[in-house]
């Protein structure tokens, strides 16, 4: 039989009278809502899960109009760019244990100036040389039956020039009236703090250094007042940077980018061009000798310590690479000493002739070991500054 065509059964129709229902389409301000939500959620739960493995907590500076930056106080802090650590700042936005202001009855005070490499975040807060050399002359003292006890207050701060370690000890640590001051000079610490005129308008802001041809010492403010709107409090970035861990991702990749990236510096520098409401007035000063300028940072600090009775301590940064600059200025700071009577230590030689000297340094920092050797090398410039 040949085959029967079907047709697909009609739809039955509906009574009258009865209508279907349209399908209503969801309010925007209720889709929107949904969606805020879930981002939201989805937002909370990344926090989570970053500050549980601790990603995102390499973002730990905050503006100073002082200063240009400075630690967050209090701010959590994992760190594995070079080796691992993962600690809290202390109230002040130190490096280190909880300390009063007031020196208590009986102790001894040594504070510490100096940038990364005496803050030591590649290694966990009680290996730094700090902490190490607080346990030695503390445990030296219990030997000799001393009642005298000794706290070292670590004040470094990753990237500080020495204008700003300077002025971060008259601002801040002269408050702890320490009986020590070291000033821990690492490589370009002077350099960083006197400016290139022909980068003025890209430069951090930040206090630099000049001296007059009388050869006086004076602050240049100049970027800091044309970038002022930076270094104001602002609510919202205040608490990315203290509470997100995102935010600190973000950071740490411009850090990154900033840091290995040629092209996008060059981007950042055409937008914070673009960003200056300012103008920034170009130096009345010709370009300076960054060696002078150290030498002077360096006496205006032992003045300031000499002062309040305290005694200064240059402890210069282990030039084994070696570079040209420091091994001038190892010359230039080590004859001062004798001139301006303060204690000086070059740890270049200790650790050129170390037998693992490789065990002592990460890859640009101290290891564990290279801490320990500091505090022992220390420790005797401590011992023989005391009895001055």
């Amino acid at each position: 039989m040949p085959p029967t065509l079907t047709t697909a059964p009609k739809k039955a129709a509906m009574p009258p009278g009865i209508d279907i229902p349209a399908r209503r389409k969801k309010p925007l301000f209720r889709a929107c809502g949904e969606t805020l939500v879930a981002a939201a959620v989805a937002i909370c739960l990344l926090e989570s899960f970053f500050n549980f493995v601790g990603i995102g907590q390499q973002e730990f500076f905050e503006p100073d109009p002082i200063l240009g930056a400075r630690h967050i106080a209090s701010k959590q802090v994992t760190w594995r760019m070079e080796g691992l650590s993962r600690d809290s700042f202390n109230s002040h936005g130190m490096r280190d244990y909880e300390r009063t202001i007031a020196k208590p009855e009986g102790m001894t005070r040594v504070a510490v100036l100096g940038d990364s490499a005496a803050e030591g975040l590649q290694v966990p807060l009680e290996d730094t040389f700090t902490v190490v050399l607080q346990k030695m002359l503390n445990t030296e003292a219990r030997k000799r039956n001393s009642q005298n006890r000794f706290e070292v207050l670590n004040f470094g701060c990753a990237g500080y020039s020495e204008a700003q370690e300077v002025l971060q000890y008259e601002t801040q640590a002269a408050k702890f009236s320490p009986d020590i001051v070291v000033l821990f000079y690492n490589h370009k610490d002077a350099a960083e703090s006197v400016i290139d005129n022909t980068m003025r308008s890209i430069s951090d802001p930040k206090p630099y250094c000049y001296l007059t041809p009388k050869g006086e010492l004076k602050i240049d403010n100049a970027i800091m007042e044309a970038r002022v709107d930076e270094l104001k409090p602002n609510a919202a970035l205040d608490w990315l940077r203290r509470n997100s861990r995102i935010y600190g991702v973000i950071n740490q990749t411009i850090f990154s980018l900033s840091v290995n990236d040629k092209r996008f510096v060059k981007i950042k520098q055409w937008l914070t061009k673009q960003k200056q409401t300012h103008k920034i007035a170009p130096a009345t000063y010709p370009p300076q000798n960054p060696d002078l300028v150290g030498a002077k940072l360096i006496e205006r600090l032992n003045n300031d310590v000499k002062a309040t009775g305290g005694r200064l301590i240059v402890m210069m940064f282990p030039n084994t690479v070696p570079y040209p600059d420091l091994k001038r200025q190892q010359v230039l700071f080590s004859n001062l000493a004798k001139t301006a009577d303060f204690d000086y230590i070059d740890l270049s030689k200790p650790f050129i002739d170390h037998k693992r000297k490789q065990d002592l340094i990460i890859e640009y920092h101290f290891s564990k070991k290279g801490h320990q050797f500091l505090a022992e090398l220390l420790k005797p410039c401590v011992d023989s500054a005391l009895s001055k």
